[in-house]
């Protein structure tokens, strides 16, 4: 099906413009009938009294409804992007309004889903966890970053603080799944008290919900400190359920503890290593606990007074979410290595049925089933290192089999001219692409892949497109469901050539002889190596095509900048240090030798490079600073810029950069200064076109569209759009391993500019779901 585009003419500009541009606005969210988009699937809920799912998304700042019974989508703009470390305890649902709570970065946001609208309301730390009073709908959070109890009041929109612990903690990369919280909150609407557990210390304490005020407080017979599971609370019975896990990753203790007594259970586990998707039944009175190391599930029964232990075996390790559906006593286990999901009948503690193929199931712990429709609902899409792609919602039927995918949005990852075309492909983070032409006019074209992510032209007129997830193999685990590889579009006839490779290419680049190199991500400590395809045809033989570099790397997608200098005959690598204190690395890689020939440090976190004649240019986010090394004798300087440097580009022999955190650009040279750029937002990306640069920037509701000419020093803006965007920084660490730098997990831009043989600027909006076309004056 074919679509077509609005163009208007834009009469507003930041330095006045000598005469209009006329834009050209392609809506790729239109054709799905959604005004907000919704990408970076996280973490689900079911809403069963409204027979409704609820989707939080970790890329845009929105939250996804999905009814259950037509499967329709409904994206509601929220203030923040979701933490994608955090948890379902990170978001409730009040079941008689069916509003949604859900914790944002360092905010609370209560979204109505009848009025499709948000309050938020800032928080001066990152919380976790969030309990909802359904009388009031007053809110109580808790997170290991605050010594206190957060109480938010519905009616005045306010957030209160009340100390009742002793110790707070940063959340920082461990290059492991992130741990759940460690504080628990939880409110029990007939006793009136919010029960709050702090498991540094392993104390219960209750508070009055009206005062704030700690009513009771007294210590757990539990491990203290690392890793604590929520499991659920019977209100009736007034019993809270948690496993607790050691900062060694080992499962030591599962627990029933009575709110309002001290008739606790607690049953000793046999030290098995990474909980993940911990549930409890309060219908059998029982915790399930699979295991992302184990082909087991415990059952802990605390149906009898001294609770007891059972297993169920499984088919493999890898398991993350779980979804229960209680009325017909089966329990659904997700494995991420497997790509599977298995129903266990709890009557029988046995295997029942594998669902198999399911793509690429989450690490995030997050399943739902809904009663109302019977169906199972996993986000699409993570993988097991965290990384969250895509933009949708896998729909399993357990009583057939059958599945199907729910989009949430369409988020476009990469633009590249069509080869001997006018038209541009732009590829969404799912599994599509679209052919646009210079009037906006597109239709779609189903990928035969999942998650592009860099497109490059070949040698012979053709398209590279890289794709998948972080990985689908490593020496130890083989990811079923995932897949990495190089798709070759062929420019004539849009038909695929598809070769597989062992990991994610976050970088590529093509030589002078045709030959495709390739960075591959990796997943925990492995030698440093380049894929290297001759040419169109041949797949990727390991033995002959597999370049091992010097440097082992630990910390995964850190390896993200590829560029290629022709001149010279080398390739330049960038990557991010091992540690967050650790400075980048540029290795320069000869390609006749096939060696690094040289190896330099530079600030910390590069998120750039270009280079010229003399010179490579290494922009380091969080040093505030452009490493600059001579290319001759490969000396270095460190050059002061402004507050986070995010993208270079050489124009008229003159290299600039881009301040993300300043809004300003700056001449890369000793001595020059900031210019402020005259839009009020975060500068985001930045190309030379021609003489002139253009730049892109974001605030919470725009986007700007600009050029600057460097001969006159005038900035001109070509276009705004007003969005609801929220979060648009780059600097939040809001990625699998915490890097900053860079949106997302292989999210390095949100816009992409390319420029035409006509001068015509096409430029992509991640966020918005939009592409931009502007004629040339």
């Amino acid at each position: 099906m074919r679509y077509a585009a609005s163009a208007f003419i834009l009469l507003f500009s930041a330095v006045p413009a000598l005469w209009p541009a006329q834009v050209t606005r392609v809506d790729f969210l239109s054709r799905l009938g959604l005004d907000v988009n919704g990408a970076g699937p996280l973490l689900i809920r079911t809403d069963p009294p409204r027979n409704r799912v609820v989707l939080v998304n970790t890329y845009t700042s929105s939250v996804t409804l999905i009814a259950g019974g037509d499967h329709s989508v409904i994206n509601i703009a929220i203030g923040s992007r979701v933490p994608q470390y955090l948890k379902s305890e990170c978001f409730a649902i009040d079941s008689k309004t069916g509003e949604v709570y859900v914790i944002g970065q360092s905010a609370l946001h209560v979204v109505d889903p009848g009025a499709r609208r948000c309050k938020s309301v800032e928080t001066p730390c990152q919380f976790e966890m969030v309990a909802v009073d359904e009388a009031s709908g007053d809110a109580y959070l808790v997170g290991r970053e605050s010594r206190s109890l957060g109480i938010f009041r519905a009616r005045s929109g306010d957030i209160s603080y009340v100390p009742f612990a002793e110790k707070e903690e940063k959340l920082v990369n461990l290059n492991m799944t992130p741990p759940p919280p460690i504080r628990k909150v939880v409110f029990d609407a007939t006793l009136k008290r919010v029960i709050a557990i702090d498991g540094y210390t392993s104390t219960l304490m209750t508070f009055d919900p009206s005062s704030g005020k700690m009513l009771s407080s007294r210590r757990l017979e539990l491990v203290s400190g690392a890793r604590w599971h929520y499991a659920g609370y019977n209100r009736e019975k007034h019993r809270l359920y948690v496993v607790v896990e050691t900062a060694e990753r080992r499962v030591v203790q599962a627990a029933q503890i009575d709110v309002t007594g001290e008739g606790d259970v607690i049953v000793e586990l046999p030290q098995l290593t990474e909980a993940v998707g911990v549930i409890y039944n309060p219908a059998r009175e029982e915790v399930y606990i699979p295991y992302d190391n184990h082909p087991t599930v415990h059952v802990v029964s605390f149906a009898d007074d001294g609770g007891s232990l059972e297993e169920i075996k499984i088919p493999a390790y890898g398991n993350d979410a779980t979804a229960l559906d209680e009325a017909g006593d089966r329990l659904y286990v997700a494995s991420w290595a497997w790509s599977e999901v298995d129903r266990i009948d709890l009557k029988s503690r046995r295997l029942e049925r594998r669902y198999l193929d399911m793509g690429v199931i989450p690490h995030q712990f997050s399943a739902a089933f809904n009663p109302a429709d019977g169906l199972i609902y996993l986000p699409l899409g993570a993988t097991a290192v965290n990384g969250v792609f895509g933009a949708a919602v896998t729909l399993l039927d357990p009583s057939t089999g059958a599945r199907q995918k729910v989009l949430s949005g369409w988020a476009p990852v990469e633009l590249i001219q069509r080869p001997a075309h006018e038209s541009f492909l732009v590829f969404n983070s799912e599994d599509e692409m679209a052919e646009v032409q210079p009037d906006g006019s597109f239709q779609t074209i189903k990928l035969p892949c999942t998650y592009p992510h860099q497109a490059v032209p070949s040698p012979e007129g053709n398209v590279y497109l890289s794709y998948g997830p972080h990985q689908s193999y490593w020496p130890v685990v083989y990811i079923w469901g995932a897949k990495n590889g190089i798709l070759g579009i062929d420019s004539r006839s849009l038909e695929f050539y598809d070769r597989r490779i062992p990991e994610l290419s976050q970088g590529m680049a093509v030589d002078a002889r045709g030959v495709l190199y390739s960075l591959q991500n990796n997943w925990g400590e492995q030698k440093q190596y380049l894929v290297a395809l001759p040419d169109e045809v041949r797949a990727p033989n390991m033995g002959d095509m597999r370049i091992e570099l010097d440097d082992t790397v630990n910390r995964e997608t850190t390896q993200r900048i590829l560029k290629h200098d022709e001149a010279l005959g080398r390739l330049y690598i960038g990557r991010i240090g091992e540690n967050d204190g650790d400075p980048g690395v540029l290795q320069l890689f000869d390609i006749e030798s096939r060696k690094v020939v040289g190896r330099l440090l530079t600030g910390l976190t590069p998120a750039d490079i270009v280079f010229d004649e003399r010179s490579i240019y290494v922009a380091n986010f969080d040093s505030n600073s452009v490493t600059v090394v001579d290319k001759a004798g490969e000396a270095r300087q460190e050059l002061p810029v402004g507050r986070g440097p995010l993208k270079l580009a050489i124009c008229e022999g003159i290299p600039f950069v881009i301040n993300h955190l300043d809004n300003t650009l700056q001449e890369v040279r000793p001595g020059s200064k900031p210019r402020q750029i005259p839009f009020a937002g975060l500068p985001d990306d930045l190309a030379a076109c021609g003489k002139r640069l253009v730049l892109t920037s974001h605030s919470t509701t725009e986007l700007a569209i600009m050029q600057y000419d460097p001969a006159s020093g005038r900035f001109e803006l070509l276009h705004r759009e007003r969005y609801p965007f929220g979060e648009t920084r780059f600097d939040t660490g809001n990625t699998a391993f915490y890097q900053r730098g860079q949106f997302g997990d292989a999210i390095f831009e949100i816009t992409r500019i390319r420029e035409d043989a006509k001068n015509r600027l096409w430029v992509t909006d991640f966020l918005a779901g939009k592409l931009f076309i502007i004629q040339p004056r």
